[in-house]
């Protein structure tokens, strides 16, 4: 099974971007997340 989104959000705004990398970063480093899914397309 793969997880494809249907609807992209566009994210333009340099400190939202690195705010949500730094989420995602986050996230992978803890050992009770499994998986990480977003639908955020960086311009």
């Amino acid at each position: 099974m793969t997880m494809i989104p249907q609807n992209y959000v566009k994210v333009t705004d340099e400190t939202a971007l690195k705010g949500l990398q730094r989420t995602l970063d986050l996230l992978e480093e803890d050992d009770d997340v499994q998986a990480i899914y977003h639908n955020w397309d960086e311009e």
